[in-house]
């Protein structure tokens, strides 16, 4: 069941999270739970367009040697610029200047002002480009969890395991022919039951 969630590659637009849906005759949709899809064409090997409820953004890579960079126009005619600096996309308007681009919500609602663009340009770049598509969360704190899961349950349900770890232990070296107390089998099980509910948090962190 988790599966899609860390294979699929997604980006952010607006705070809502976009995958791929489909590919026809160059146009790529994607798909959100909380918003309308988004529609993404290749123009040609220079533009794409990307189309957000009805309106078109035309995205045109300006790279030149080792800086990828874009020329993203707006329906209104605002043209800006975004370049890759080390992975981060920065936006910056025609006049060079760093482009703010400020998202204050009010009851789920985005309240916006005279001049606010609707969308970041470099959120439109990463619409555009697969490249900087990214895979969510960090599986590898499952398979943690997993074991801690496993251990917590052996230490709480088996009085073979609860003895092996009893051996184990450096504190028996200060006994003579040491046995485990009937104290020692109960911490086992409370420590198992810490365990397993501390692997339930683990698992959460994956996501």
């Amino acid at each position: 069941m988790s599966k899609p969630y860390f294979t699929d590659r997604v980006f952010s637009l607006n705070q809502n999270i976009y995958k791929f849906a489909a590919e026809e005759d160059q146009v790529v949709t994607y798909h959100s739970s909380t918003d309308a899809p988004i529609q993404v064409s290749t123009d040609d090997e220079q533009h794409r367009t990307v189309t957000i409820d009805g309106q078109s953004y035309v995205i045109a890579d300006k790279s030149v040697p080792y800086m990828p960079q874009f020329q993203v126009t707006y329906p209104n005619g605002n043209i800006y610029s975004v370049e890759d600096q080390n992975g981060m996309l920065l936006s910056y308007d025609d006049e060079g200047n760093f482009f703010m681009f400020v998202q204050v919500y009010a009851n789920g609602e985005r309240i916006t002002e005279e001049g606010d663009e609707d969308v970041q340009p470099s959120a439109l770049v990463t619409a555009a480009y697969p490249e900087y598509h990214d895979k969510r969360g960090m599986p590898g704190f499952l398979f943690l969890a997993l074991g801690l899961m496993i251990l917590g349950w052996c230490n709480f349900r088996y009085r073979a395991f609860q003895d092996v770890l009893f051996h184990l232990s450096p504190q028996r070296l200060n006994y003579e022919n040491p046995e485990p107390s009937d104290f020692y089998y109960i911490g086992c099980k409370i420590s198992g039951i810490a365990i397993m509910i501390g692997s339930i948090v683990v698992a959460f962190q994956a996501y």
